[in-house]
C-alpha cells in the first residue's frame, strides 16, 4: 500500500501542522513509542502520516526527514519493503478478526528483515472485533523490539481502554465546511453555492467530496459520480419536500422513497446525511435563515416554516435520531424507514396561527 497522495514533506501537510509536528519531534528525538493511535475522520491524513513516519523513522541519508532515494524510502515508496506490515478489513467486510492478529504475531516472533524500525499498520483499528483486541493487547503488553504500532481509528472509543492507555495518541483535524468551500471554488472552480452545500453535507471528507462533485485531484471533471450524487441529492430533497405537503391520507410517496432508498444501498449514507441537512435546515429557518445548508431550496423551507409549526420541527428531528439508532442496531432499513416517512407525511396541511 502506497501513499494516497504524494507529499514533498510533513510541512506540506498544511491541515495537520499538529500533527505533524509532533511526528516530527519524535523523529528526531529518536523516541518511537511502541504504538500510536492516529485518530480522526475519514482521509484527513492518518495513513499517509504514518507511512510517512515509517520512512522518517528509517531513512538511511541522515540529513533529512526521509529523502526519497535511499532503499529504505524508495521501497517504503514501492510497497516492497518487507517490515512494513498493513492490515485492514477485507474488502466488502468491517471487520478485522483475531485470525489476522495471530499472523502478525507470527511474523513479530523475528526480528527486522532491514528496517531499523519495523511498522505495523492497522487502518480501521476500531474495527477489531473484542478478540482480536485482545490478541492485540497482549502485543502491546509485550512489544517486540525494534518495532511499532499504528492504529488508525475514527471511533477511538470503540477500542479498548487498555489499548488506548499503550498508544501515544495524536488528533488528525478535520477541516471546516468553510475551508473545504474555498479550496473548492478556488482550486476547482466550483459554484459557490454547490461548494457550500456539499462541504456541509458530506463533512470533512474532502477526497468524498471531490467523487461527489465528479472531481479527483489532477482537478479534472470527468468521472461519473459526481452529476449522479447531485442529481440524487436534489430528487431526495424534493421527495422529502413532497412528502411533508402531501395530504394525510397519501402517504404512497413516503413507502416509494423508503423502497428507492433500501434498494440503493451504495447511496443510503449519503441519504442519511442529506436528510439530516434537510431538518436541521427546517429547525434553524424560522430563526436564522441565511445559515441553511440547502440554500437551493429557501423558497421551499420558507414555504414548510409558514405551514408547519416550529416545534414539529424538533419531533421530526426526534425522530430521525431514533430511526438512526435503529439501524446500527441492525434493525430492518425498509422498516425503519418506512415507520420515520409515516410520521412527517401530510404534516405539512396543519395550518397553526
Amino acid at each position: 500500500m502506497g501513499i494516497d497522495q504524494p507529499v514533498s514533506d510533513f510541512d506540506q501537510m498544511q491541515y495537520q501542522s499538529e500533527a505533524f509536528l509532533e511526528l516530527t519531534h519524535i523523529i528526531q528525538t529518536k523516541k518511537i513509542p511502541n504504538a500510536l493511535l492516529f485518530y480522526g475522520q475519514e482521509n484527513t491524513g492518518r495513513k499517509e502520516a504514518a507511512i510517512l513516519f515509517a520512512k522518517g523513522c528509517n531513512c538511511k541519508s541522515g540529513t533529512k526527514l526521509f529523502c526519497r532515494t535511499c532503499t529504505s524510502c524508495r521501497k517504503i515508496d514501492n510497497n516492497s519493503h518487507p517490515d512494513m506490515i498493513f492490515i485492514e478489513p477485507p474488502e466488502g467486510k468491517n471487520i478485522i478478526t483475531i485470525s489476522r492478529i495471530r499472523e502478525v504475531g507470527g511474523i513479530l516472533s523475528s526480528r527486522p528483515n532491514e528496517a531499523k524500525y519495523r511498522m505495523v499498520l492497522i487502518s480501521k483499528a476500531d474495527a477489531m472485533n473484542t478478540q482480536a483486541q485482545n490478541a492485540l493487547l497482549k502485543m502491546l503488553e509485550e512489544p517486540p523490539g525494534n518495532t511499532f504500532f499504528v492504529l488508525t481509528a475514527v471511533k477511538p472509543d470503540h477500542l479498548l481502554a487498555t489499548i488506548i492507555s499503550r498508544c501515544r495518541k495524536i488528533r488528525f483535524k478535520s477541516m471546516s465546511g468553510k475551508v473545504i468551500a474555498k479550496r473548492l471554488i478556488s482550486e476547482f472552480q466550483t459554484d459557490p453555492e454547490i461548494a457550500h452545500i456539499v462541504s456541509e453535507t458530506i463533512g470533512s471528507d474532502f477526497k468524498k467530496i471531490l467523487a461527489c462533485l465528479g472531481l479527483n485531484n489532477e482537478k479534472d471533471s470527468c468521472e461519473k459520480e459526481g452529476p449522479d450524487w447531485l442529481k440524487k441529492r436534489k430528487w431526495l430533497m424534493e421527495t422529502l419536500v413532497d412528502i411533508i405537503k402531501a395530504d394525510k391520507e397519501d402517504l404512497s410517496k413516503g413507502f416509494m422513497l423508503s423502497q428507492k432508498l433500501c434498494l440503493d444501498a451504495g447511496f443510503i449514507n449519503d441519504a442519511s446525511a442529506i436528510i439530516k441537512t434537510f431538518f436541521r435546515d427546517l429547525m434553524i429557518f424560522p430563526v436564522f435563515p441565511e445559515k441553511i445548508v440547502n440554500l437551493d431550496f429557501f423558497d421551499s423551507f420558507s414555504h414548510i416554516t409558514q405551514m408547519v409549526h416550529k416545534d414539529r420541527f424538533f419531533e421530526w428531528s426526534k425522530y430521525l435520531y431514533e430511526s438512526e439508532k435503529k439501524i446500527e442496531a441492525n434493525c430492518t432499513l425498509r422498516l425503519v424507514l418506512d415507520s420515520f416517512f409515516l410520521k412527517i407525511a401530510g404534516n405539512g396541511r396543519e395550518v397553526y396561527v
